[in-house]
């Protein structure tokens, strides 16, 4: 993309209202004292002990992350956090990158906030611990995420759905919300990225990559650039027909495939030299799609946007970043 466009979709950018709607976690290092354990008094068994500690937003909170570092002007999460220290973690960070945290809704019973905590000896990770794996969301809390969804949606240029977790807080009931919200507001921006669920998801822009596109069809690929591009088109037409809205397919180094309804566009991804670090970079993909279409970018336009966001963050070693205005702009004046 030229600059002078780049420029154009990040100005356009700032006047822009966006909302996630999705599984908002913490992701936890804690990087383990490699020193001689000391001996619990009342166990006698080794204590581990934690030397250092930082926590960043994940799932849905990492959408979120990449959303405001775009520049975009409102940004608005919908959720549920439980009621621990965990989710005022994300409150708090979540505040840090000026979102606005009304939409998410507190639940005390049977729900914990999501926590992917990542204990590290030297630089190896761990066997993970997982919070929030069996939460269960009760019914007031999905009448009053709901009722936020339906309030909120009239000050919004565009809602990205995220959902990356099973048993997550996309009921029947808030899946069947959405879909409404998405016939009921034609001239808004609906774009979902759903793991495990993305057929029960009508009437929105679709972004998945190769691999969970071509299992939805019963095929198994190792990589996102193992599946032949008239195969995924073949694929990306037959989920087109579902929703009735454009598919967009991540290929990792191919980049994208888009499928518009007409017929399949393949949006190059930017050469970047190794070493790379590719986590969370379909987060950028969703986050730049969102904005840049709620900006009243092109569908083409849009996913070449979201390649050079995405050419930035997987630069970003052992991190999940973001891409920044002023990097995608330095990234444009760059030679090639």
């Amino acid at each position: 993309m030229n600059h002078l466009l780049l420029t154009s979709i990040l100005n356009r950018i700032r006047t822009t209202s966006v909302g996630v709607v999705g599984d908002f976690c913490l992701d936890a290092y804690w990087q383990l004292d490699e020193g001689e354990p000391e001996l619990s008094l009342e166990t006698g068994k080794p204590t581990f002990a934690v030397a250092q500690q930082h926590y960043s937003l994940g799932g849905a909170g990492n959408v979120v992350n990449n959303i405001a570092a775009l520049g975009v002007g409102r940004v608005c999460a919908y959720g549920v956090l439980g009621e621990d220290l965990f989710g005022e973690e994300l409150l708090r960070r979540l505040k840090a990158v000026n979102t606005d945290p009304t939409g998410l809704i507190r639940q005390e019973a049977d729900w914990q906030t999501s926590v992917y905590a990542k204990p590290y000896r030297g630089p190896e990770e761990q066997s993970r611990i997982d919070f929030g794996r069996h939460n269960a969301l009760s019914q007031d809390s999905e009448q009053k995420l709901i009722a936020a969804l339906t309030e909120g949606i009239v000050r919004l240029d565009a809602l990205a759905v995220n959902q990356q977790i099973p048993k997550s807080i996309f009921t029947p009931g808030v899946i069947a919300a959405l879909n409404s919200l998405a016939l009921q507001y034609p001239d808004k921006v609906f774009l979902v990225d759903s793991r495990h669920r993305i057929r029960e998801f009508g009437s929105m822009i679709c972004k998945l990559n190769a691999i969970e596109t071509a299992a939805l069809f019963g095929t198994t690929i190792r990589k996102n650039e193992d599946c032949a591009i008239e195969e995924l088109g073949d694929y990306a037409k037959r989920l087109f027909e579902q929703s009735r809205k454009p598919v967009f397919i991540t290929r990792s180094r191919r980049g994208l495939l888009l499928f518009d309804g007409n017929g399949t566009s393949e949006i190059p991804a930017i050469e970047v030299e190794e070493p790379i670090d590719p986590v969370g970079a379909g987060d950028t993909v969703v986050a730049a799609l969102a904005s840049a279409l709620a900006a009243g970018a092109t569908l083409l336009e849009a996913g070449s946007f979201a390649m050079v966001a995405a050419s930035i963050t997987v630069r970003k070693l052992q991190q999940t970043g973001t891409a920044r205005p002023e990097e995608i702009l330095q990234l444009a004046q760059s030679p090639p």
